[in-house]
């Protein structure tokens, strides 16, 4: 395939960042045809958002690196080409929404591209209109962006790509934010794109198993090296090689945490009269819709916000890993972040730490040049280390792969062991449902009890989405 006949060429790609010792992408070439879906997958660090990066003209003009080779976008290097034009033909929907987001209301963010393609206004508003109703987010358009979920963010960072209307679209990990429900509609919104409009899709995921029916062909990445290519008639539920999660065993203790009757709210009520407790050794699975109060009741908990009613009893020992790992990234170096709270307990705790998570040999990097994934793992370890009473963590597993989750999940049950609890937010439903001795699902009317009890109301309900059933390997 030439590089003026497909949407995408990669020609010996080699991309170094200046505090690594190996390349993130190291001799990589590949085509993409024209309204083809390819996803990108591998373990976590391995270079897919780096690609992405590259491919968008990111790296090395906004992003520092050292490149070779080249890529070609409807035949035209992005590196020679000037990026405005780049821009027109690409739209990079980036694996954390906070880093995209420009302005202060929702409208004007979804305009923000139009505008300076300087369209007419008529036509600036129908795709406000047309990129808000493709996401689902019609009722936010007057919403502050500061003020929305994480998920909200998603689908108003997509919003805006699509308000481009590029031809090729980058997407990376976009349902790691979304609830079942949202990122249900998002795979019928990119299948809608191929069909109706032709659009290159270019996808990066862990959880693939829901793209299966757009057919599309599967690149894996290790290390920085193309290592599998699927055809897209040849993708199964084998080549993923995710699985659930083993059954979870818990010893209760004493509880470690109480909420009695909480309420609050932002412009309308998230929570009303609201109680549970969370006792020594248990977790405790947080589900729910964007916008639902999932982080809101997090950060309630850990005393970031206060209540309009009701109390909290917390421990004084209290970890909060956050959605965002960069909020909570303060040091220069990754050796630096584990040990902020002074010197190592033991001999080589450090250096351990940092085997465990997958992240040796970055001891001297800068901890926002590391990948989400691995940002993640960072701020996970800084809490783990204090041995809190109680853990908050939301949404851990986004951009892990199983190995990196099943090391997290390993961590958690350790924690338990030790006669800690954990509050835990996700909405990876399966894994949640197979680890979490109850489940709390955060909507208008909030429901407590065993995975199987709310899962079961859940589905009895109409919120199917919801019930671990709706991600088996046969849907």
């Amino acid at each position: 395939m030439s590089s003026s006949s497909a949407a995408v060429v990669v020609e010996d790609l080699r991309i170094r960042y200046p505090d690594r010792d190996r390349p993130a992408i190291d001799g990589l070439s590949e085509a993409i045809a024209q309204g083809e879906t390819v996803v990108i997958t591998g373990p976590s660090g391995c270079g897919k958002s780096t690609l992405c990066r590259a491919v968008g003209g990111f790296i090395p003009e906004l992003i520092p690196a050292t490149v070779e080779g080249d890529i070609y976008v409807g035949g035209n290097s992005v590196w020679t080409t000037d990026s405005a034009r780049i821009a027109q033909q690409v739209g990079y929907v980036q694996q954390d929404p906070d880093a995209q987001i420009c302005t202060l209301r929702v409208e004007r963010e979804v305009a923000f591209g139009p505008e300076n393609l300087r369209l007419p206004a008529n036509e600036i508003r129908t795709r406000v209109d047309d990129g808000l109703r493709a996401v689902g987010i019609e009722h936010l358009r007057y919403r502050e962006t500061t003020d929305l979920s994480g998920g909200e963010k998603q689908r108003l960072a997509i919003a805006s790509i699509l308000a481009m209307q590029p031809t090729i679209l980058l997407l990376d990990e976009p349902t790691a934010n979304l609830d079942p429900e949202g990122a249900r509609s998002l795979f019928g919104l990119l299948h809608r794109l191929r069909e109706e409009r032709g659009m290159t899709l270019v996808i990066v995921e862990h959880r693939v198993r829901p793209l299966l029916e757009m057919e599309p062909r599967l690149l894996v990445l290790d290390r920085g090296r193309l290592v599998e290519r699927h055809a897209r008639e040849h993708v199964t539920p084998r080549d993923l090689g995710d699985g659930p999660a083993p059954a979870a065993v818990s010893t209760l203790g004493a509880a470690v945490l109480t909420v009695d009757r909480l309420a609050f709210g932002y412009e309308a009520p998230l929570f009303h009269d609201l109680s549970f407790d969370l006792r020594r050794g248990e977790i405790l699975g947080v589900i729910g819709p964007n916008g639902g109060g999932k982080t809101t009741l997090l950060r309630l908990i850990a005393g970031l916000a206060e209540p309009d009613a009701g109390c909290i009893d917390r421990p004084a020992g209290l970890g909060f890993v956050f959605q965002h790992p960069h909020h909570q990234i303060f040091e220069r170096t990754v050796g630096q972040e584990i040990a902020i709270d002074g010197a190592e307990r033991e001999p080589g705790e450090i250096a351990r730490w940092l085997a465990e998570g997958r992240l040796d040999g970055l001891a001297g990097a800068a901890p926002l040049s590391l990948s989400l994934g691995e940002q993640r793992r960072l701020t996970l370890i800084t809490v783990l280390r204090r041995r809190p009473d109680l853990l908050l963590l939301d949404e851990p597993f986004i951009g892990q792969d199983r190995r990196n989750v099943a090391w997290i999940v390993s961590c958690i049950r350790a924690h338990c062991t030790r006669g800690g609890a954990v509050l835990l937010v996700s909405h990876d439903v399966p894994l949640l449902s197979a680890l979490a001795d109850r489940l709390l699902f955060v909507d208008r009317e909030p429901i407590l009890g065993t995975p199987g009890e709310v899962c079961a109301i859940l589905r009895a309900t109409g919120r199917e989405a919801f019930h671990p059933a709706a991600w088996e390997d046969d849907r």
